[in-house]
């Protein structure tokens, strides 16, 4: 696990992966679809050999990243460098435990312009956001988008890897 007590304001990368499972959970399915991410329905953050998600039929967890890829068939990642890498971290595993934001995901589809952001549970896209932010980078502007979808991550001008088949 990555030391979250090492010196602060210490920057480094976080991976962002954006995937989809198989079989495909049909609720998230039906969410990343109609909100417009046809081949991504699911995001995880990657921290070192530390991995964190939230997930429906998990809540927001954390594990080896070999654990949250079970059922992953397909995936692109995306390094972030964030300015202080252990409060990335540090946020990331207050929110273990937490649960899944059942309202805001499946409200995606349907106000997207909304804000339902609720720090008392989290959906996958909008945990990872949060976990970047955190860490001092902006990969959008919180006060304007609050409800990111596992597409709009790979609309970030960040460089991405090729398409892991899995």
């Amino acid at each position: 696990m990555y030391d979250a007590t090492a010196s602060s304001n210490q920057g480094g990368y976080l991976t962002v992966r954006v995937t989809s499972r198989w079989p495909y959970n049909p609720i998230s399915l039906a969410v990343g679809v109609l909100s417009g991410s046809h081949q991504f329905s699911h995001a995880i953050t990657i921290i070192g050999n530390r991995a964190y998600e939230a997930s429906m039929t998990h809540g927001c967890r954390a594990g080896a990243p070999a654990e949250l890829m079970a059922g992953i068939v397909v995936y692109r990642d995306m390094e972030v460098w964030v300015p202080d890498l252990a409060a990335a971290v540090q946020f990331a595993e207050r929110q273990v435990g937490k649960g899944y934001d059942w309202a805001g995901a499946l409200g995606l589809p349907l106000t997207y312009s909304e804000d339902w952001a609720d720090d008392g549970r989290w959906w996958c896209s909008e945990l990872a956001f949060a976990i970047v932010l955190a860490g001092g980078a902006r990969l959008f502007d919180p006060a304007v988008m609050t409800r990111v979808r596992p597409v709009d991550l790979l609309m970030c001008d960040y460089p991405k890897s090729s398409l892991v088949y899995v």
